[in-house]
């Protein structure tokens, strides 16, 4: 399982999925001069969709042995994570209308989303790479 190197790039983006849970995504500063953070946890939606981008890949990371499944849920999970990093954008948007935010800067676990579309995309890739080598070797028999 561990042998290929998709399986690793899906191991990385379960673990930034859960690792994007406990950091802050966004850091503001509010007219009264407080800094105020919103967190993944503040917004049960984005708990649940990084929970379950968490889970598609460590799905795709135990299907090893079928995969043309495992390549299509790769490819859903791309897709599932740029949904995710628009959702993230228009409840982080929320949060400053909401707050009243002077100023503010988006924090390392807002970039977590976009290294786990790169994780996706190098899995997705590992993944076609092994089943094109699959079909040429059955080719040869």
């Amino acid at each position: 399982m561990i042998q290929r190197i998709q399986s690793l790039w899906l191991l990385i983006v379960a673990i930034t999925a859960f690792a994007t849970y406990t950091l802050t995504l966004y850091s503001g500063k509010l007219p009264d001069g407080t800094v105020r953070d919103f967190l993944l946890a503040d917004n049960f939606l984005l708990v649940i969709v990084i929970i379950a981008l968490g889970l598609l890949a460590l799905i795709c990371l135990i299907l090893f042995k079928n995969r043309k499944l495992q390549f299509k849920l790769s490819i859903f999970g791309v897709l599932f994570s740029f949904g995710f990093i628009f959702l993230e954008y228009l409840k982080v948007e929320g949060f400053k209308k909401d707050n009243g935010v002077i100023s503010g800067s988006y924090q390392p676990g807002a970039l977590l989303p976009i290294v786990m579309v790169a994780f996706f995309i190098m899995a997705a890739r590992g993944i076609y790479k092994d089943e094109k080598l699959i079909k040429s070797m059955n080719r040869l028999r």
